[in-house]
């Protein structure tokens, strides 16, 4: 079974926190736990930098470490086919009238085989395409997270399938190892 890391895709404008600090290590924390904090609506502006020049503004979707959002006119899609691994919340990007929601996933698993691994030869792995990943544990699931590589989301064909289905823009699909 092929498994995917999926981010950005640089075609389109990036996203900066408003409050960076606070927002950065507020978004880190999240590692699939139920979030259960006063949710602050507004912490993504446009990134201004010269690297986002000339790129597109029409996202539906962004993802790059730990944060994940898709315009909100797609959210009973997420809440349909994910409703056991997902939360919502909603989330406004400073200057686009269109709302956004940030999907919190809890589905963390023990997903990487790292057996038999030394820490180098772990860093090795994670940085190549050749990630490999517990079958047994994730032969059933379509979206997930790492138990210890918490940071970035992985998902099988399935989920790159429903994302290109529903034309949902904005996000880039890396084949980053297999199940076995």
């Amino acid at each position: 079974m092929k498994v995917y890391r999926f981010g950005n895709d640089y075609d389109f404008k990036e996203l900066t926190f408003l409050n960076e600090k606070e927002d950065v290590n507020l978004f880190a924390s999240f590692t699939g736990q139920k979030i259960t904090l006063d949710w602050n609506e507004e912490v993504f502006g446009i990134s201004e930098g010269k690297l986002n020049r000339g790129k597109l503004l029409d996202f539906d979707s962004r993802c790059y470490g730990a944060t994940f959002i898709v315009k909100k006119k797609f959210e009973k899609l997420f809440i349909e086919e994910f409703s056991d691994i997902i939360e919502t919340f909603p989330i406004k990007i400073k200057g686009i009238s269109e709302e956004y929601i940030y999907i919190n996933l809890t589905n963390v698993v023990t997903a990487i085989n790292f057996d038999g691994l030394d820490m180098q030869e772990s860093l090795a792995m994670l940085r190549g395409e050749n990630i490999r990943f517990n079958l047994e544990k994730i032969e059933n699931e379509t979206l997930f997270r790492d138990i210890k590589i918490n940071c970035f989301y992985f998902c099988t064909q399935n989920f790159k399938d429903f994302i290109e289905k529903n034309r949902i823009n904005g996000l880039k699909f890396k084949e980053v190892g297999t199940a076995t």
